[in-house]
């Protein structure tokens, strides 16, 4: 259900839908977003984490791309999977499901992360949930992990994301388009009938669990539904001459920026309510960008995954390598200021865009392969109950991440009691 369906134009720079979503241009109610970003690696924690605590905290250096938002976002310092701690490369495989996928030796078991539980609760869109990485494909690229545990691809392709987002334009394209889902649904009926022959000739264990696969394929039965709604609407509108491609993938900062211009443009139409992105690898690539901050930091040229392990630690704060981390952390910061910007300046049904959308920025190491402590910002979802303009702070190693994920879904609108290793919802979070 996640091909491509063909479309022909270039990508938007994304000052073409006017000022408005499209619930409020059609006077709906607004429904809620989200999506996360993972930062690779280590951090630079000299300049990430605040020194004082509180609503009158001093904002952190390499935070001040943020400044203008201050009371959009919070600092959340502590967070942590306990149970599910783990170290190494494999942190973005539990960054959002909090399991323990080393648990057994030589294999990796995972679970469900937090926005294929968001995308399942709030609302059906044309895409569920959207995953974006630095490059295509699974393992560690990807950050989004389904019912079962599997990883689910993630594209790293600006042209491959803008055609899975929206229906083709063009009319031959969407009758073909439109001849996919139907055999989707009749393989979809051959496939209930044939269940429905063998669930006769089962015990009761067995009866149960076939109704449990049933469930999920009537899950995938409405998303066919919904879809083809969708393709017989046909695409949004938008100014198509606002559209154009990226120069390549040897700028890391333009990469991110307009995979940022498609997530703000795919909430906009609300062809997706979810979405996650990669920021980049534990090892890589090696983007131009560490080259000009090697120079600026006047430390040795390495790659990226050098950088994370010479660049962090208690390495001092004026050593070279420690200093093109932080030029990094603050760049990402830069980025999503910018999707903040962009999303705050879109009129919705009440409020704005960045009002509805929870945004997450965050990691699972300070230093190399250490798991202890996660560097997180939160920022957005103010009309979804959220209350920003603070750090908030938890003693070392007790403040599970699940209690983090716990309140954006239940914030989000889902009906989740629970979240993994979760104790309860943040109250420091909500207004």
């Amino acid at each position: 259900m996640l091909h491509g369906l063909g479309a022909t134009i270039a990508l938007p720079w994304l000052n073409v839908m006017g000022v408005r979503t499209l619930a409020a241009a059609e006077s709906k109610r607004e429904p809620a977003r989200l999506a996360c970003f993972y930062i690779p690696g280590a951090i630079n924690h000299y300049r990430w984490f605040p020194e004082d605590e509180g609503r009158n905290y001093t904002l952190a250096p390499s935070h001040q791309p943020l400044a203008h938002l201050r009371d959009q976002f919070s600092v959340l310092t502590s967070l942590l999977h306990i149970q599910g701690r783990i170290s190494g490369h494999e942190h973005p495989l539990n960054w959002l499901t909090g399991t323990n996928v080393k648990l057994t030796p030589g294999t990796i078991t995972n679970s469900i992360s937090l926005d294929q539980v968001a995308a399942k609760h709030i609302g059906q869109t044309y895409l569920p949930s959207l995953a974006l990485s630095f490059e295509d494909g699974v393992g560690t690229r990807t950050l989004s992990r389904n019912a079962m545990g599997a990883d689910i691809p993630a594209i790293g392709t600006h042209r491959t994301v803008f055609e899975r987002l929206f229906p083709p334009a063009d009319k031959q394209q969407l009758k073909d388009a439109q001849k996919r889902l139907a055999l989707d649904r009749s393989i979809l009926d051959t496939a209930l009938e044939q269940v429905g022959d063998l669930q006769r000739k089962l015990g009761a264990a067995d009866r149960q669990r076939i109704e449990q696969y049933l469930d999920s394929i009537r899950e995938v039965e409405k998303r066919l539904t919904d879809k083809s709604d969708i393709l017989a609407r046909g695409r949004p509108a938008f100014d198509e001459s606002g559209v154009r491609f990226p120069s390549g993938k040897s700028r890391m900062r333009e990469h991110i920026e307009l995979m940022m211009d498609l997530i703000a443009l795919a909430f906009q139409t609300d062809m997706t309510r979810v979405v996650t992105h990669s920021l980049g690898g534990e090892g890589g690539p090696n983007y131009d960008d560490y080259k000009d901050w090697s120079k600026a930091a006047g430390a040795p040229l390495r790659g990226a995954h050098d950088v994370h392990h010479k660049g962090s630690g208690n390495r001092g704060a004026d050593n070279p390598d420690v200093k093109v981390l932080g030029l990094r952390d603050e760049m990402f910061c830069a980025c999503l200021a910018r999707l903040m910007d962009k999303l705050r300046g879109i009129e919705a049904e009440d409020g704005t865009l960045l009002d509805h959308t929870v945004l997450l920025l965050g990691g699972s190491q300070i230093s190399s392969h250490s798991g202890g402590s996660f560097p997180m910002l939160l920022a957005g979802g103010r009309k979804l109950g959220f209350r920003h303009g603070q750090h908030v702070k938890w003693k070392g190693g007790t403040m599970p991440a699940s209690n983090l994920y716990l309140t954006i879904l239940q914030q989000l609108g889902c009906p989740v009691k629970s979240f993994k290793e979760s104790t309860g919802p943040l109250g420091e979070l909500l207004a």
